[in-house]
Formats: structure tokens, C-alpha cells, sequence
């Protein structure tokens, strides 16, 4: 487990490539999209037009956490025979990392948590992309499946 200290809300992962399969690469623009000068911007810095080509740089996903109590043991994702969330104790979910998968905060520690509840409740996030255009201009967008190639198996 990685330590943080308190846990933010918005609580903001840099980096993050929020599925199995994710990958910054070329991409492909399913639909014009809007590019913004930062992360939750307001200002527009550029546009992109259905079917443009960018190169995905990096992203961010932000996410306000959500408190749950452990229904049964948790194990621990690198000794699965001790138990890192014992049954009973609150802890935080952050966002979905895939496969099953979940960024979660517990005592101070980033970790990984399995198989949440499909029923919710989920944490809200949102995954904010920087892409580079071909005239240069490098800037963000929120990725709301507007963007093509993002998945290296599909």
C-alpha cells in the first residue's frame, strides 16, 4: 500500500488510465470535441473534428470517494491469505482501475480492492485526457468514450 496521509475530495489520480487496457497512444476523434486549457477548464484552446488523429499523452481521473464498510474480509492484493480490510471496517472507494479492479483508501494507504458490489454505489469520476493535435496545440478533454483506440485490446 502506497501512504497519502488524508484522503482529497475531489480526490485527483495523475496518470491514470482508468481500465484494463488503456493506453496512451494515437487516438482517434469519434465526434468534434472541444480542448480545454487544463483539467476542468473553461477556457477553449482548440477543437477537434470527427475522425482527427491526436496522441494521447496522459490523463487524470477525478473522483469524489465514497465511504463503504467491508461486507466480508478483504484480502490483501499481495498476500491474499492475510486480511487487509477486515469485515465490518469503512474505507474508500476512489475510481475503477478495471478488471475488476478499484483504487480504494484505507488508514492512510492507497491499495487495491476487488469485486465491489455491482449493485453501487460507485464513486463519480471523471477521466480527463491531454492530447497533442497535429498543429501542435497540447490540451485537455474529458474522454466520454468520444475517443477511438483508446483500448489496446479492442
Amino acid at each position: 500500500m502506497q501512504s497519502v496521509g488524508a484522503l482529497s475530495s475531489p480526490y485527483i489520480d495523475k496518470g491514470a488510465c482508468p481500465f484494463e487496457g488503456c493506453v496512451y497512444r494515437e487516438w482517434t476523434a469519434k465526434k468534434a470535441i472541444d480542448l480545454y486549457d487544463k483539467p476542468n477548464g473553461t477556457r477553449i484552446v482548440g477543437h477537434l473534428r470527427a475522425g482527427e488523429h491526436v496522441a494521447g499523452l496522459t490523463g487524470e481521473v477525478h473522483s469524489i470517494p465514497i465511504r463503504v464498510v467491508a461486507k466480508e474480509n478483504i484480502p490483501d492484493p499481495e498476500h491474499p491469505d492475510r486480511t487487509m480490510i477486515p469485515k465490518g471496517q469503512g474505507f474508500y472507494v476512489i475510481h475503477y482501475l478495471g478488471e475488476g479492479n478499484w483504487l480504494a483508501w484505507y488508514r492512510g494507504n492507497l491499495t487495491t480492492v476487488e469485486s465491489m458490489s455491482e449493485d453501487g454505489p460507485f464513486p463519480q469520476a471523471t477521466w480527463w485526457v491531454q492530447v497533442k493535435t497535429s498543429k501542435g496545440i497540447i490540451a485537455w478533454t474529458v474522454s466520454l468514450n468520444n475517443l477511438d483506440n483508446q483500448d489496446r485490446f479492442g
